[in-house]
């Protein structure tokens, strides 16, 4: 009888314990499609809006890059260690897992349909179905940088740039080469006494182009070709932070913010910037330079339709001339932050840390401004079809229709 009542205890407790189970898996679900939600707005009270909420999906998480559009007409972001597509109509479809460790890269998109993004000292490939293809992996004790870098350039080969040495795979997984030491003088020693660290890298039919320094603070823009070969370097200092934009007409543009120590008594409490606009042919000195003191820092340069170029800083957003780096004109906008977007019209979208999206005619005026649910510190996203999607840092994604009517 007693071992009938143990064995009895037995199962209710393993009934128990599955039921459990069962509720957490219902209240918690794994799938990040499961954990989202969809919120759709009311037409007939957001018609009359000039900046129209269409949907809003939140529970996405924090980005670690800009959101971008898939051949397809999806979008593409990457999320902590997960790459996500989301289509049009606001729906999660998948999510991609990353080997490494840390965050994701941004993913780098081909012509046929490919998309390749770095996690740790991994670069994976990806199909638009949510598919994964091969993975490359460098080594796996996390000497990369918390989200890496990665762009395609010239001879059609991945470039990722680790704390040892550059490497150069091709879009099928298979290694190329490798730049390394990143200076003649690293070549003394076997031992990596002096690991790279990575502010930005773009690329053009050119080079390869990355911003790379020390612990000491010596930063440069550097130009490496096809065959892992540097073309020119341009010596920037002490900076915190850098973004580059390659027109593909042969231009290269550059922002860096300088540290606090490196601006001396002219900083102030202005933190101090630059714009560059380079040759991509030759960096032994800029075409122009514009210094700026601003409050923050300068964000990425994005290009407009009419060759100017837009970037925020210290609460304002200017347009420059892509010539001479005049400015053109410049706007105060409240607590702006994040980097711009500009759409086939001509408008420019930015958004603040209060959680403003400001829509700015070409000629520097505000048109409107929308209030939504978190901070806006990615570039918004600008649609073919003019929709606006953009994330704040509440883990939202919101599609907004621009209705604003010049009287």
């Amino acid at each position: 009888m007693e071992n009938k009542e143990l064995i009895r205890g037995f199962y209710n407790r393993i009934g128990i314990a599955l039921f459990v189970v069962f509720f957490l898996l219902l209240a918690f679900p794994a799938s990040g499609e499961a954990a989202s939600k969809l919120e759709q707005f009311p037409a007939a009270k957001e018609a009359g809006q000039p900046g129209q909420l269409l949907w809003k999906l939140s529970g996405l998480g924090k980005l670690s890059s800009d959101i971008i559009f898939a051949p397809n007409g999806n979008l593409l972001f990457p999320s902590n260690n997960k790459l996500n597509c989301v289509n049009p109509e606001g729906k999660l479809i998948w999510e991609m897992q990353g080997k490494g460790k840390g965050m994701l890269g941004k993913p780098i998109l081909t012509e046929a349909g490919g998309v390749y993004f770095a996690n740790g000292s991994v670069i994976q490939e990806g199909k638009l179905n949510g598919a994964l293809g091969w993975d490359f992996s460098v080594y796996a004790d996390g000497k990369a940088q918390k989200t890496p870098l990665l762009a395609r350039g010239p001879g059609n080969i991945l470039y990722l740039p680790l704390p040892d040495a550059l490497y150069g795979v091709d879009t099928v997984g298979h290694y190329v080469w490798m730049l390394s030491p990143w200076e003649s003088s690293d070549g003394k020693t076997s031992k990596l006494i002096n690991p790279r660290t990575f502010l930005a890298c773009t690329a053009d039919e050119q080079a390869f182009y990355l911003v790379f320094g020390d612990k000491a603070g010596n930063y440069k823009l550097a130009a490496i070709n096809a065959q892992g070969e540097y073309l020119w370097k341009y010596w920037l200092g002490d900076i915190s932070s850098a973004f580059l934009l390659a027109d593909n007409e042969g231009k290269l543009y550059a922002s860096v913010n300088f540290k606090k120590a490196a601006q001396g008594s002219k900083g102030g409490k202005l933190n101090q910037a630059k714009v560059y606009c380079f040759k991509n042919s030759s960096g032994n000195s800029p075409i122009w330079s514009n210094s700026f003191s601003v409050a923050n820092q300068v964000t990425a340069p994005v290009l407009g339709n009419s060759k100017t170029l837009y970037f925020t800083g210290g609460n304002k957003l200017y347009a420059l001339d892509t010539e001479k780096g005049k400015v053109l004109w410049d706007t105060p906008l409240l607590k702006l932050v994040s980097t711009p977007a500009v759409s086939q019209n001509g408008y420019i979208y930015g958004g603040s840390s209060d959680g403003d999206l400001f829509a700015v005619k070409p000629s520097g005026r505000l048109a409107w401004f929308r209030q939504l649910d978190g901070a806006v510190e990615r570039a918004p996203l600008i649609g073919p079809d003019n929709f606006i999607y953009v994330h704040t840092a509440k883990g939202s994604l919101y599609k907004i229709k621009d209705n604003f009517k010049e009287s």
